[in-house]
């Protein structure tokens, strides 16, 4: 066993909000755990208490009353489970829970924008007024309202507005090429879109004029558009006076927000999540396993496209302050964004793994958070390290969760150690193991990351999925009745877990998920391509690195002038976190005989792996192909 990176006090233990659940849990019980292992183990063996208890100890406010917990635990692969039937819940009425007179519930700094704090007050006034805006257009219980919208407070309003009504919302950040957006908004049909048509990042100023036009056009069903940038929003703002605001109650299962999937088969799935799932997910997880408690600073830097957003958001539940960045994040060399984490008392910092890498030798001076979150891939050792080294007493919590359960299932614990390179714990109720290829579980050994019961922020479903064939597609497929996740993992004697990356081919880039289709989209609809690949690789640095291999028709070869045409066609049509960090000409794409494009194959090649090992040539139309990118490794 290798030596602990850092050890709870006792004190820091026994004020967490985690060790106090224990304690409720054992009470109510009248049971004792002798460590944290036991208690994981009867969450999962008891989950349905578990998860009444979750209701109870957060003092969750409902109408009506539940028969079942949960109802049908196997039912279609978890598809068919159904929680807490008969109840109905609002997510931002348990937000205004929170409410503290003349307290403070948003802190907020632009790379352009001075430190300013937004009372709960004033949010609520916010919030109100859209609301009645709302109203008046006649928006009401599970229409869609969508955002192009960047990471500020009127974005925090506007959503909790929608929610408030029972509305849907969605969201997509600015830096969304046009084609990503249409592609996630056709799917839903939204009522309402509220944008932002100007706005700076870098220290460039960025026009959506355009993509507001195209948005006019292609959402047929669009009845008000609300520019944040002009006059309209203005309205809004001055014309209603504050009010009360109207909580409208919905089931369990209804939906709080559609998220979306980073597009690796086709366009991108629009992943919808239930409001009482979330709600319940979220306490858990921000409360028990990152330790957010009343009063403290909470701040994730996120844009509005990643679920990161929307798990920072619930903060606020916590009675914590929510902290928001809105620019790039290493603004004049950093330090535009550490002057508002120490004006803001930030306690829990979070942030992509391949940003804590690159602040490794960042001299950081009177500051010292309490927590340390990571997420997007895994946190390299060095920087586990690194980062210990700079606040010596910071407890770092490397999490992982994603998109499809809007939460993390592997996170931190205030009664463990932290170990370099290891996520500390399995998360209350999440049933995690890794699978070998024959569907046995293993200890000590890479393996698929399954998930063997539901839990409650798990899908409801995909939006316009028929009988669910792609959400079946997406998770239950390789193995019967257990959700196989998409990682690769492997589970410690000790329960720690190492991250290995993604088992399929979706890419990660600076901890954004992108999908390979995104990138062939663009590509060979460039009349010089005939066929393409992509792939990322994780770095020794803790960074990634994408590599596209481009098949040209006839006797072409690869040149400047096409190389800039393709990432020039990437950056419009999507961003660019899509412009790939090489691209190599190649023969050919490698295909399986069912015509199965070989992204992971390629990966496993660029990673090192030996040809043989990579993928079983008995399975390929055209194995031959591989010793061309085998090649091209070796000399990279």
């Amino acid at each position: 066993m290798s030596t602990p990176l850092w050890i709870p006090s006792q004190e820091y233990t026994e004020s967490s909000s985690l060790y106090a659940f224990q304690k409720y849990i054992e009470s109510k019980f009248k049971l004792q755990f002798l460590n944290y292992q036991e208690f994981h183990l009867w969450s999962i063996n008891h989950l349905e208490d578990f998860w009444a208890s979750i209701l109870d100890y957060f003092q969750v406010s409902y109408s009506g009353n539940y028969r079942k917990i949960l109802d049908g635990n196997t039912a279609e692969n978890f598809i068919g489970a159904k929680w807490f039937e008969g109840i109905k819940l609002s997510y931002a009425e348990h937000i205004f829970k929170s409410y503290q007179e003349e307290g403070i519930a948003v802190k907020f700094q632009s790379e352009y924008e001075y430190y300013q704090e937004v009372t709960w007050e004033e949010l609520q006034e916010r919030v109100s007024k859209i609301q009645q805006y709302l109203l008046e257009k006649s928006i009401q219980k599970g229409d869609r309202v969508v955002g192009v919208l960047n990471n500020r407070v009127e974005t925090i309003a506007i959503f909790l507005a929608v929610n408030s009504l029972g509305a849907i919302w969605s969201c997509c950040s600015p830096d969304f090429g046009d084609k990503a957006i249409i592609e996630r908004f056709e799917q839903i049909e939204p009522k309402i879109l509220f944008i932002e048509t100007e706005y700076q990042y870098n220290d460039r100023k960025f026009s959506k004029k355009e993509t507001l036009d195209m948005l006019v056009s292609r959402l047929i069903t669009l009845q008000e558009v609300v520019n944040l940038n002009d006059s309209v929003w203005n309205t809004v703002l001055d014309k209603y006076v504050p009010k009360d605001i109207e909580f409208v109650r919905v089931t369990f299962s209804h939906p709080i927000w559609i998220l979306y999937s980073s597009g690796t088969t086709g366009k991108p799935k629009a992943i919808t999540h239930s409001t009482g799932g979330n709600l319940l997910e979220h306490y858990k997880a921000l409360a028990l396993h990152q330790n957010v408690q009343a009063g403290e600073n909470f701040l994730w830097y996120s844009t509005t496209g990643w679920m990161m957003w929307n798990y920072a958001l619930s903060s606020l539940l916590c009675g914590a302050r929510l902290c928001l960045f809105d620019g790039i994040i290493n603004h004049k060399n950093h330090q535009t964004f550490w002057n508002f984490i120490k004006e803001a008392q930030v306690h829990h910092l979070g942030a992509g793994a391949v940003y804590f890498t690159s602040i490794q030798h960042l001299d950081i001076k009177d500051y010292e958070p309490k927590v340390i979150g990571s997420t997007g891939s895994p946190l390299p050792y060095s920087t586990f390290e690194a980062l210990q080294t700079k606040f010596p007493d910071v407890h770092i919590i490397s999490l992982s969760g994603g998109t499809d359960v809007c939460s993390a299932f592997l996170s931190g614990n205030s009664m463990l150690p932290v170990y370099t390179g290891q996520l500390q714990c399995k998360t209350l109720g999440a049933d995690i193991v890794a699978y070998n290829e024959e569907g046995i579980g293993v200890m000590d050994e890479v393996g698929e990351l399954i998930i063997k019961q539901p839990m409650p922020s798990m899908p409801i479903y995909f939006w316009n999925d028929v009988r669910n064939e792609k959400y079946r597609e997406s998770y239950f497929e390789k193995f019967p009745n257990v959700w196989a996740h998409g990682d690769w993992i492997k589970i410690t004697r000790e329960e720690g877990i190492l991250i290995y990356g993604r088992s399929d081919a979706t890419l990660n880039r600076g901890g954004v998920r992108i999908g390979t289709a995104e990138i062939y989209n663009a590509v060979n609809e460039l009349c010089e391509v005939q066929d393409s690949l992509v792939i990322t690789t994780d770095e020794k640095d803790g960074s990634s690195k994408m590599w596209l291999f481009v098949q040209f028709e006839d006797n072409l070869k690869l040149n400047d002038e096409i190389e800039t045409k393709i990432k020039s066609n990437l950056r419009k049509q999507y961003s660019p976190r899509h412009v790939p960090d090489s691209i190599f000409q190649v023969k050919d794409i490698p295909y399986t005989s069912s015509g199965k494009k070989l992204e992971i194959p390629v990966k496993k090649i660029f990673s090192g792996v030996s040809l043989e090992k990579a993928v079983s040539k008995d399975i390929m139309r055209n194995p031959e192909c591989l010793e061309e990118y085998y090649d091209l490794y070796a000399k990279s």
